[in-house]
């Protein structure tokens, strides 16, 4: 097993993408809502001149979306998404998270900005309630702020100092979820081989703010999955935490657990993706009865996508812990940092592919495995997809 010693943020590894033009294909695409259902964030352009395109529709009854009614941000952002709100998050100092809500037109409008000086980039944001969310930030000066998701303005920090550990070069706080009344917080520490060879977690009391304790597992290493589709931890029908880590120099990737009321991994359970799988993974969702998916990379010697698309997504079964191989015939995809898989129907999922030859949304049918094209997009990859709520 062969993995790169050196950690780097996703954005960091982009180089190039494929120039694109606001003008459509000569297809079926929405027109623009008055009602919007589902929001798409798009980049296109060459590096260092990216843009993310913003864009709504009422449903994904057509062939192509292109980005003639989208609104552009200059930079490749990330979107992430709370009711009826999307909030863009981009690398490059300060730190700042756009939020925009979609008009009676249908078309995306900033509405206001939240800046935390000292940091690049936002890692990761948990949303609470309408009124309370919490976001890291890293790449520079490493915190987790509270902030209320309506005035974007923080109302409070975590105070993580009795988490640093002198041995470490840097920390970062990748992949946060929430869960009976506790912030579980993933943690990293970088540039000492022996915290590279576990996986660290804090559990922050909500009610508080404070933090109860770090927890760690030398099973696996690394919970390191930055922006809002590069997903590590997700929650089963029955209330169990999964967590990805993945992995070390010395440490394979892996899932561990989380039980139920519990606040600390679970000893009893262990999913070895590098030995189910072939090779070394990330990129975990789950979508219940132990069906989950996580993006497998084929090159290892270029986990962070340095040279090209270097992932392809692969089904496994977190019960039997288990791989059920690689999802069809799609084809290789940038997969570091994203790979967004949504639930569409009872039936059916949507996959999200950014490729070398195309920018796809695919249903796959769960019963039989069946994949088809649904839509294709403008531009080169899609860091944001999903279905808004009320």
């Amino acid at each position: 097993m062969k993995k790169a010693g050196v950690f780097v943020l996703a954005f960091g590894a982009i180089i190039l993408f494929t120039k694109c033009s606001k003008k459509g294909e000569d297809t079926p695409t929405p027109d623009v809502p008055k009602e919007v259902n589902y929001a798409f964030a798009v980049v296109g352009g060459v590096a260092p001149s990216l843009t993310t395109y913003i864009a709504g529709t009422a449903d994904l009854n057509f062939t192509h979306l292109s980005n003639n009614n989208a609104t552009e941000q200059p930079n490749f952002a990330s979107m992430w998404h709370y009711k009826k709100a999307v909030y863009l998050t981009a690398s490059g100092a300060p730190a700042s998270m756009v939020k925009y809500e979609f008009d009676d037109k249908g078309i995306a409008v900033q509405k206001q900005k939240l800046i935390v000086p000292g940091a690049n980039t936002f890692s990761s944001i948990e949303f609470i309630s309408d009124d309370v969310a919490y976001a890291s930030v890293g790449g520079g000066l490493a915190r987790v702020v509270k902030f209320n998701p309506v005035t974007m303005q923080i109302t409070g920090e975590v105070n993580l100092t009795g988490i640093l550990k002198p041995a470490a070069a840097s920390t970062f706080y990748l992949g946060m979820k929430a869960r009976g009344g506790k912030l579980f917080l993933g943690v990293y520490y970088g540039g000492n081989a022996d915290l590279l060879s576990k996986a660290y977690m804090a559990v922050i009391d909500l009610n508080t703010d404070a933090v109860e304790k770090l927890i760690e597992d030398d099973r696996t290493a690394g919970i390191f999955q930055n922006g809002s589709s590069a997903n590590g931890i997700e929650v089963d029908e029955a209330g169990d935490m999964y967590v990805m880590g993945i992995g070390s120099p010395s440490r394979p990737s892996g899932i561990l657990r989380i039980k139920k009321e519990a606040t600390d991994f679970d000893p009893d359970y262990f999913m070895n993706l590098d030995a189910v799988t072939g090779k070394s993974c990330r990129n975990f969702r789950l979508f219940g009865n132990g069906m989950a998916f996580v993006n497998r990379v084929v090159d290892e010697s270029d986990p962070y996508e340095l040279n090209g698309a270097n992932y392809e997504y692969y089904q496994i079964d977190l019960t039997a812990k288990a791989s059920k191989g690689k999802v069809g015939s799609l084809p290789v995809i940038w997969g570091s940092s994203t790979g967004i898989i949504r639930k569409y129907t009872d039936g059916e999922l949507l996959f999200s592919v950014s490729s070398a030859s195309e920018n796809a949304i695919y249903t796959y049918a769960i019963a039989n495995g069946g994949l088809t094209k649904k839509f294709t997009l403008d531009g080169s990859r899609t860091t944001g997809f999903t279905m808004l709520k009320q």
